[in-house]
C-alpha cells in the first residue's frame, strides 16, 4: 500500500501553504473529494483567466483551463455543463469561454452546444470544416468577441460581409477579401492572412483618411509585390509624415513589431496613425495602427 499524506489533519494555515504549491489539475481533483476540500480550494481565490473548449471528431469534448483537461462523452452534455459550471465556481471564472471547432466535429449538434456553452469570448472555426457546418457554427455562435475564421463558407459575398460588419474586438480572416470587405470591417483589431494588392491597400488607406472604419485600432496584412529596393510603395498620393526614432521605438515595443520602419498619417478629423512595414520578403507585413496621441 502506498503511503498517504494526512493533509486534512494539518492546521488550516499549513494546508493552504501545501495547496498553494499544487498544480491546477491537482487542485481541481482534490476539490472533488469532499465539501471541505472544495471549500479549501475555493478559499485560495485562484482565478482562471481562460477556459477553452475544443470540439472535434473524437468521442469526447475537451474542456481545459491552462493545463487542466477533461473529456466528456458527446452522448450527453449534462456532465459537460455541470463541470463547466463547477470550474467557474472553483476558479472564479466569470468570462465566456473560448471555443474551437476542428475537423469532424459534425458529430456534435451545434445548437445543443450553444445552449450548453452560452456566449463565447473566442470562436475559432477551422478551414477543414465543411461549408455547411461552418455556416451552422457561425449562425449559433454569432456574438464572439474574437473571431478566427480560416475560410469563407459562403458563396454569396453579402453573407461574409454580414460577419465583417459585426462589432468584434478582434477578427482574423484567412481567405480572399475585397476592398469592400475591408471597408465594412467594424472590429477594433483586424488580421488578414492573405496579401492585398498595392492598389487595394492604397485605396483602403485613402478611405480611412476620409473617415471609414471608425472602430479600427489596428489592421495587419501583407501587400503583394512591393519593390522597396526601387522605392516602390503602396502609399502613392498619401501624405506621410516622418517620425522621430524615439517615437518609432515606443510603438515597436508597445505592439511587438521589431525591425519595422514606419511613417505617420492622419485622418481628416485629425486622428493620427502609423503604417509600419517589415520590408523583408516579397510580401512584407504591414500594420496600420491608430494612435491615441500624436507622437513626437
Amino acid at each position: 500500500m502506498k503511503p498517504t499524506f494526512p493533509l486534512l489533519r494539518l492546521p488550516e494555515n499549513v494546508i493552504v501553504k501545501v495547496l498553494n504549491n499544487m498544480r491546477l489539475k491537482q487542485l481541481l481533483e482534490l476539490s472533488y473529494v469532499s465539501t471541505k476540500t472544495q471549500n479549501l480550494v475555493k478559499s485560495l481565490g485562484i482565478i482562471a483567466k481562460r477556459v477553452a473548449i475544443s470540439i472535434n471528431g473524437s468521442d469526447k469534448i475537451a474542456l481545459n483551463t491552462y493545463h487542466t483537461d477533461f473529456g466528456f462523452q458527446p452522448s450527453t452534455l449534462v456532465p459537460f455543463s455541470d463541470n463547466l459550471k463547477y470550474i467557474r465556481t472553483i476558479f472564479c471564472f466569470t468570462s465566456p469561454p473560448n471555443v474551437c471547432f476542428y475537423a469532424n466535429c459534425e458529430r456534435h449538434e451545434v445548437g445543443l452546444l450553444k445552449e450548453t456553452i452560452g456566449n463565447v469570448n473566442l470562436l475559432y472555426v477551422s478551414s477543414i470544416l465543411t461549408d455547411e457546418l461552418s455556416r451552422e457554427v457561425l449562425k449559433h455562435f454569432n456574438t464572439p468577441s474574437r473571431l478566427y475564421l480560416l475560410r469563407n463558407p459562403y458563396e454569396d459575398s453579402c453573407k461574409i460581409q454580414e460577419i465583417f460588419i459585426r462589432n468584434h474586438k478582434i477578427i482574423e480572416f484567412d481567405d480572399d477579401y475585397s476592398l469592400d470587405d475591408m471597408l465594412l470591417i467594424n472590429s477594433e483589431k483586424v488580421r488578414f492572412k492573405l496579401p492585398a494588392s498595392k492598389k487595394q491597400m492604397n485605396q483602403f488607406v485613402k478611405h480611412w483618411i476620409r473617415g471609414s472604419n471608425p472602430q479600427l485600432q489596428t489592421m495587419s496584412l501583407s501587400v503583394k509585390n512591393i519593390d522597396f529596393v526601387n522605392g516602390e510603395t503602396y502609399l502613392k498620393g498619401i501624405r506621410c509624415m516622418d517620425m522621430s526614432e524615439e517615437a518609432k521605438r515606443e510603438i515597436r515595443q508597445e505592439h511587438g513589431l521589431p525591425n519595422c520602419d514606419m511613417v505617420q498619417i492622419r485622418r481628416e478629423d485629425g486622428t493620427p496613425a502609423v503604417i509600419a512595414s517589415n520590408q523583408r520578403g516579397r510580401h512584407p507585413n504591414t500594420h496600420l495602427i491608430v494612435l491615441h496621441c500624436i507622437p513626437l
